[in-house]
């Protein structure tokens, strides 16, 4: 279910069309660095700068469409970080060389979902306080999950 909100979420944010954008077999057009398979990506990030900012700025777009469009997400990213994303695409891209980009993307916004920040509130409302078991518990972190 995720994954396929995530494609929603992509189809939106590039296209800005309406949810049946898509073609009768499900498909859907991607353009810049999200039409590029991840061993472009892991080169651009060697090579580094105009090639490297082409997939940074295409990133940053991404993950802010994500933010505007996912319910309950003010920042996708959480207590994770860009940088800390970057880290996490070079070693999925790594991983999965053949993968396109807008995939990868869409896998790591899959496993910051849970650890998104859900409200922009500084002071949030006081809460009970947590069941000790709970709070025993550490929230996840993005380099904590391991790239499947």
């Amino acid at each position: 279910m995720l994954r396929h909100r995530l494609l929603i979420l992509f189809v939106c944010s590039v296209l800005s069309l309406p949810l049946q954008a898509r073609d009768f077999e499900g498909a859907y057009a991607v353009y810049g660095a999200g039409a590029q398979p991840c061993s472009t990506y892991t080169a651009a990030v060697s090579q580094g700068g105009r090639e490297e900012d082409f997939f940074i700025d295409w990133m940053i777009g991404y993950l802010s469409a994500f933010n505007v469009i996912m319910p309950d997400t003010y920042d996708i990213l959480g207590d994770n970080g860009f940088p800390l994303a970057q880290s996490w695409m070079a070693d999925h891209c790594l991983k999965f060389p053949r993968e396109s980009f807008v995939n990868a993307m869409a896998r790591l916004t899959e496993v910051l979902y849970p650890t998104r920040y859900q409200a922009g509130l500084k002071n949030a409302p006081a809460q009970a306080a947590p069941v000790e078991a709970e709070s025993a518990q550490p929230k996840p972190q993005l380099k904590d999950i391991k790239i499947r």
